[in-house]
């Protein structure tokens, strides 16, 4: 089992679902952590969490759609703790379904600033500080959509393409440097995003749609948000050392 003794940890989109499995992953293993992340209430009942655990964690309210939000969370992070180790790049755009001909100039525009450029800026600033201080390692989240097209999910099918190409690139440019990066490719996972879009549905219609969902992948089950975690904290351990600009599929199955 991994350890980050020591080791100061950022996660983006770090209050719920993903973010939140790999945050108290990190924690649990020794990392000093902070959680970025829109939510006020979830981020900082997140850092109580885990400080009276005996863990230490710091909360950061950071909107990745906004430059200067993205700029102060880097500064706040080493400023706080004098450095950065690693970084997971996981927050993400709410996509609404829509056949390509349907999207608006706002929902391709917000869909592509936050999971894609957000991506580039935080890692823009996350290796600078690496390179400063001798190496770390940077984990985007992508998806399985990243790998394949998907009906009515062409803009976000593109934005997580987008992510792939990004962090291969940079995983050859910065490697030299001591800076590993690499990203994960989750299938379907049970988060609150996902149970948001069945908010409308009866408890009946809502169970339907996990069935269907569950029937379509070969393990016969969603992923819970603590098994792409755990992907996470490898690619981030030295365990991986020697894992550069890959993209981690996990997702039961679905795409083999």
């Amino acid at each position: 089992m991994s350890t980050f003794e020591g080791q100061v940890a950022l996660v983006t989109g770090g209050s719920l679902g993903i973010g939140r499995a790999t945050v108290l992953e990190f924690a649990a293993r020794g990392a000093r952590v902070v959680i970025a992340a829109r939510g006020v209430d979830q981020g900082k009942a997140l850092q109580a969490e885990i400080t009276q655990a005996g863990g230490d964690a710091l909360y950061l309210q950071a909107d990745v759609a906004k430059t200067t939000d993205i700029e102060a969370l880097i500064s706040e992070t080493v400023k706080h703790y004098g450095r950065l180790d690693h970084a997971v790049n996981n927050a993400a755009a709410e996509v609404i379904p829509a056949p390509t001909a349907e999207l608006s100039e706002s929902d391709v525009e917000n869909t592509l600033n936050v999971n894609l450029r957000a991506v580039w800026l935080c890692m823009k600033l996350q290796i600078k500080q690496m390179l400063q201080q001798g190496g770390g390692t940077i984990v985007n989240v992508a998806s399985i959509n990243g790998l394949s097209g998907t009906p009515t999910g062409s803009i976000y099918s593109a934005s997580k393409h987008g992510v792939i190409g990004l962090t291969r690139s940079a995983a050859l440019e910065y490697i030299r440097q001591g800076v590993r990066i690499n990203s994960v490719c989750p299938g379907l996972v049970l988060t609150p995003r996902r149970e948001r879009r069945w908010a409308n549905l009866t408890l009946q219609e809502q169970q339907e749609a996990k069935d269907g969902l569950a029937e379509s992948i070969p393990i016969g089950r969603c992923a819970e948000p603590g098994e792409i975690a755990t992907a996470i904290i490898w690619l981030s351990s030295a365990e991986s050392s020697y894992v550069v600009g890959q993209e981690l599929v996990v997702d039961g199955g679905l795409s083999a």
